[in-house]
């Protein structure tokens, strides 16, 4: 009796097991999208702060550093990609 049973859950599989599994597989799809618009979400902020902080530094500075003041988000978004 045990090999019967045995059998039958492995040629037949629990549909409660595979509705459990896509449940889990769109939890994690939920909190995947969640993560990914939260790390969006903190790097457009932490690009804008960087542009308002790089506006606020004298242009004598900035030529010396290698930024033109109207390459300012250029700059940033070239440091942002190479953060990543």
């Amino acid at each position: 009796m045990t090999d019967l049973t045995t059998a039958c859950r492995v040629l037949s599989p629990d549909p409660r097991r595979e509705d459990r599994r896509a449940d889990l597989r769109t939890e994690r799809d939920f909190a995947h999208a969640i993560a990914r618009t939260l790390s969006w979400m903190w790097r457009q902020w932490r690009r804008r702060e960087i542009i308002r902080t790089l506006d606020k530094v004298d242009d004598r500075l900035l030529r010396d550093v290698g930024i033109d003041r109207g390459g300012i988000e250029e700059f940033v978004d070239a440091l942002m990609v190479r953060r990543r």
